[in-house]
């Protein structure tokens, strides 16, 4: 899996095998690959602005260079041989709602990958473009994970939210007693995205470790008048978004005002704190409850003062990490999701959730790619 933060490749060996009405998740082993500055830089640009074709695919060649090198430490940590492999690919474009393109309407996404290069090098089947298929059917091709939120945390008494925060943040809320169709799931807004341009703009840094710059800022009140009044966090689901809303661009004329008003860095990346704060905990609020468990993962997992801002918010709700809830990493969840969707695609087992992304039916996600 490679996601919106851009900053590299996470893979994972999981073995998977159905058990009563629950398909065990054993994860082997895992491995992470930091794509270098340049490359990084590329495929923000990618997201951004025009690319000739020739760039495109060199760029999905060098992408599955580091999908490989992933791969292979994943499965040499884990002493088990791999029989099939799940890949996302890198979003470049996400576009789901109907949209006219030369006069034809178009609901699009788009995933720079090569599978054929991932199965050659493997030699196993490889299943990737996991959202096109929702996508096709009138849904928006996203969140995918909450399907496996279902099969790892649902509880026959309590209302689990599983919250991931990653370049954008997305929630699962999982009633008690859940199936997968009263589940409901959808991304909230910006996760790490903004914070961490802010922490490249202003200082050459990936990201806020721990969030320590947040915490040494204060809220900027006008910064965060105008952040409250993005449309995209009160939407109602099913709703999904990207760099395509939440850009660089347009992070540049929130700031351009206090840049010239000579305004403490540490000021806006604690404003942009608090804005994915604020952002996740008011979906919360409107579409499940403050008193309930929220199991956290992704990278803004580990950002002290995103979950302490989370935890002013919700006074009532308990917060947990994803590897002290069920044992998985946080950084591996993602991953963990392409092996079970693609053991799910491998099995004929549809994978969509119709009250998720809005689709007029459940779909069996992905393509297969066998080996050359």
């Amino acid at each position: 899996m490679s996601g919106t933060s851009l900053d590299g490749v996470d893979a994972a060996v999981v073995r998977l095998a159905k058990h009563r009405d629950r398909i065990a998740i054993d994860l082997l082993g895992t491995a992470c690959i930091e794509f270098p500055r340049q490359f990084r830089q590329a495929l923000l640009r990618a997201t951004e602005e025009p690319l000739r074709v020739a760039e495109l695919a060199d760029l999905g060649c060098v992408l599955m260079h580091y999908y490989n090198r992933a791969l292979a430490d994943a499965i040499a940590c884990s002493g088990a041989k791999a029989e099939a492999i799940g890949i996302h690919g890198q979003t470049l474009w996400h576009q789901p709602e109907s949209h006219e393109s030369f006069g034809i309407e178009c609901r699009t996404t788009f995933q720079l990958a090569t599978p054929a290069i991932v199965a050659a090098t493997f030699g196993v089947p490889v299943v990737s473009d996991f959202r096109t298929a929702d996508v096709a059917l009138g849904g928006h091709g996203a969140p995918l994970v909450p399907i496996l939120d279902w099969e790892l945390l649902r509880d026959p008494t309590h209302c689990i939210v599983a919250l991931n925060i990653g370049g954008i943040a997305n929630v699962t809320v999982i009633p008690p007693k859940a199936t997968v169709e009263s589940i409901c799931a959808f991304d909230t807004g910006p996760g790490n995205v903004w914070i961490d341009a802010a922490m490249h703009r202003y200082w050459g840094k990936r990201y806020d470790d721990g969030g320590r710059t947040a915490a040494a800022g204060t809220l900027i009140t006008p910064l965060a008048e105008r952040l409250r009044t993005i449309e995209f966090i009160a939407a109602p689901p099913p709703k999904s978004t990207g760099r395509e809303l939440f850009s660089r661009h347009t992070l540049e004329e929130l700031l351009a005002p206090l840049d010239r008003a000579m305004v403490p860095a540490e000021d806006i990346v604690a404003t942009l704190t608090w804005f994915t704060a604020w952002s996740i905990a008011e979906n919360i609020r409107r579409y499940a409850t403050d008193r309930t468990t929220i199991v956290v993962s992704g990278g803004g997992a580990n950002n002290a003062t995103l979950l302490s801002m989370l935890e002013r918010e919700l006074p009532g709700a308990r917060i947990v990490r994803l590897s002290d809830y069920c044992g998985i990493p946080e950084s591996a969840k993602e991953a963990v999701l392409m092996a079970y969707l693609a053991y799910r695609t491998l099995g004929g087992l549809a994978s969509s959730v119709v009250s998720v992304t809005g689709a007029h039916r459940s779909a069996v996600l992905g393509s297969i790619t066998p080996p050359p």
